[in-house]
């Protein structure tokens, strides 16, 4: 199985490197990268259509000549959520259309996003389960349109949010079987389900498997999403390795942890290498 990483569009991560980018990640030990369009703000959404197809192309560029592929993508994130107005939901919307069109260009299939959240992160507790389950199945179909037109997968991601009704991986494959279209499956999110204490990654992969496309992999100590590597906080890795062998799971391992980016070039770097290490061990149990 390969391993990935997170690449988010940032000054001091991974883009401190420019044009080396993609050597560097292959140096540190990665086969993948995770390419992260979440920041709504950043400037691949205020280019023309010339300048995004030159940009991303220049990208897919240089990953192929160091040997990366872009697995996977993730599409528009906002916080705090901004999914109650009908402008922000079509704003969102033309954003989340650009991201697959740039997934595309890149030329990865598989496209990460969270769920609509119209009622917000509580909507358990407001009563609106059905609302929120309907206004994603129009959001989404919707979207369907420009995924398959441009021969991108959807994957719905689980959230780490308690109150909310598409949190868990259960409630996303509700989601997905509502949709029920080959271009919409799941990103199992580890650390996601780490803050369900009833709930673990390897269980979950293995009764989910067959709608699974791609992860997102890290820790935290039970409650909050923190992005901590494997080991770090309260997964059961080796359950998780042993879920990935015996489902099959014939993926990329993605690690959605990035070192911080005010750190030093040599440190970063260190870390880099340290994640593709940890990521290899997990394989290993």
């Amino acid at each position: 199985m390969r391993i990935g990483v997170s690449v988010k569009m940032r000054k001091g991560g991974y883009d401190r490197f420019g044009d080396e980018k993609y050597n560097r990640i292959k140096a540190h030990g990665f086969d993948c990268v995770d390419f992260d369009m979440c920041s709504t703000e950043h400037e691949l959404y205020l280019m023309s259509e010339q300048e995004f197809a030159a940009h991303l192309q220049k990208e897919r560029e240089l990953a192929q000549a160091a040997g990366i592929a872009i697995h996977q993508t993730h599409g528009p994130w906002r916080w705090p959520i901004r999914d109650f107005e009908a402008a922000d939901v079509a704003e969102r919307l033309e954003k989340m259309e650009k991201s697959i069109r740039a997934t595309a260009l890149l030329g990865s299939r598989y496209w990460v996003i969270h769920p609509l959240m119209p009622y917000g992160l509580d909507d358990i507790r407001s009563g609106h389960e059905a609302e929120t389950l309907e206004r994603n199945i129009s959001f989404f179909t919707r979207l369907l349109q420009t995924a398959k037109a441009y021969g991108v997968t959807i994957c719905i991601e689980n959230t780490p949010f308690p109150d909310f009704s598409i949190a868990t991986p259960l409630q996303v494959l509700r989601l997905v079987r509502e949709l029920n279209d080959s271009h919409v499956k799941m990103c199992l999110d580890t650390g996601h389900v780490a803050v369900f204490a009833q709930l673990s990654p390897a269980d979950e992969l293995r009764q989910m498997a067959d709608e699974i496309r791609v992860l997102h992999v890290h820790d935290n100590g039970g409650e909050h999403d923190e992005h901590l590597p494997p080991f770090e906080g309260i997964i059961d890795w080796q359950d998780f390795s042993a879920a990935l062998q015996e489902t099959g799971f014939d993926g990329v391992l993605s690690l959605e942890i990035v070192p911080k980016e005010s750190l030093p070039t040599d440190e970063f770097e260190r870390r880099s290498i340290r994640l593709a290490e940890i990521a290899k061990a997990l394989l290993s149990q």
